[in-house]
């Protein structure tokens, strides 16, 4: 029997906890840097193209507008836009496909529309074959949205992008801002339009990414709630240790999230999604195999994602949702930082089982 007294703890206990998520996640929520107010959505139809199950409507809205301070141009984010015939219907599920970077940031948006590049990467024009509505948005710094002469072009030229991305940086660092915010930002917009979509069920938008679109999924997720649920394929790692003295490589100082160190973890972003369902997934020979120096820095790497599945964890036990927070380690083409076809008809049986159910 519980008396009058402990019920009077126990909901002072609940409340101190939930005042203490609260501060968290707004400290977080802080490192993510200054959000620009959003400009008025417009969105502009580039090009529609009838497909065997529905339409690819090419587009573009503007994310900001120019800069007087560094004078930028306008940014406006391109985008694949997939809408399936049954949507004229009823409602259907979205997702927001995001892309990966790299050597392939002259391709973007166009590898998750299954246009061109890595065919393991074309899971937005798959998910659309799945049934979902599906955006597939380019990230700042790719393809078109690069800041070099002719960036419409499919030339690669990565060293010249490289330094116009680190370039944009730090004018986003002077203006108290950071690249995952600037990309968090993107995402939210792109949300917004997505929102705009006749017959997207709002309840139910997901996301995906690989490699960096996996990982900034993490932080999008984190600050944007309407995305009830996310996958990530090789793409959520420890950012306090890929700064550490000792990491598997030096890096440069584009990703790092200023003042992080002194606020938490990436850790902390994956589990204050929670109780939302979040799916990770981790080759066990993304460093390689070929040699034993390889396979320990591939040890390593999943070691690190146990460590980081184990302090988000904690967030989701706390909410009672243990279940809705999954890693999958796998060892299928060779463990490599991919997406293969068993590893990701898992996942799509998952996302699946969340949106359409």
């Amino acid at each position: 029997m519980i008396y009058k007294k402990d019920w009077s703890l126990l909901l002072l206990l609940l409340f101190s906890m939930t005042c203490t998520f609260a501060q968290r996640r707004e400290k977080l929520l802080a490192t993510l840097g200054i959000m620009p107010q959003k400009p008025a959505l417009h969105i502009d139809t580039l090009e529609k193209v009838k497909l065997g199950n529905g339409w690819r409507y090419r587009i573009k809205y503007l994310a900001e507008d120019s800069n007087t301070t560094f004078h930028t141009p306008e940014d406006y984010i391109y985008a694949f836009l997939f809408i399936p015939d049954a949507a004229k219907s009823k409602k259907l599920p979205a997702i927001v496909a995001i892309h990966q970077d790299g050597s392939h940031n002259y391709i973007g948006y166009s590898e998750t529309a299954g246009i061109t590049g890595d065919a393991d990467q074309h899971y937005g024009l798959e998910l659309f074959n799945r049934g979902y509505i599906v955006i597939c948005p380019d990230r700042f710094l790719h393809a078109e949205r690069r800041r070099i002469p002719s960036p419409d072009t499919l030339a690669d030229v990565f060293e010249q992008a490289d330094i116009a991305e680190q370039h944009w940086v730090g004018q986003l660092l002077l203006s108290g801002r950071n690249f995952a915010g600037k990309e968090v930002y993107d995402l939210i917009l792109t949300t917004d339009v997505l929102c705009t979509v006749p017959n997207v069920d709002k309840s139910k938008i997901g996301a995906i990414g690989h490699s960096a679109g996996g990982y900034i999924l993490t932080y999008f997720m984190f600050a944007d709630k309407r995305i009830s649920v996310g996958a990530s394929s090789c793409g959520v790692f420890e950012l306090m240790d890929w700064y550490a003295e000792d990491a598997i490589r030096k890096r440069n100082a584009m990703a790092a999230i200023p003042g992080l160190a002194l606020t938490g973890k990436t850790a902390d972003y994956v589990g204050m999604i929670a109780p939302r369902p979040f799916l990770m997934t981790r080759g066990l020979y993304e460093w390689g195999n070929e040699n034993d120096a390889e396979k320990q820095d591939s040890k390593r790497h999943v070691e690190g994602a146990q460590r980081l599945d184990s302090t988000a964890r904690k967030y989701y036990k706390a909410l009672n949702a243990d279940g809705n927070l999954h890693t999958i380690y796998f060892d299928e083409d060779n463990g490599r930082h991919a997406f293969p076809p068993k590893v990701k008809e898992e996942v799509y049986h998952w996302l699946d089982a969340h949106l359409k159910k």
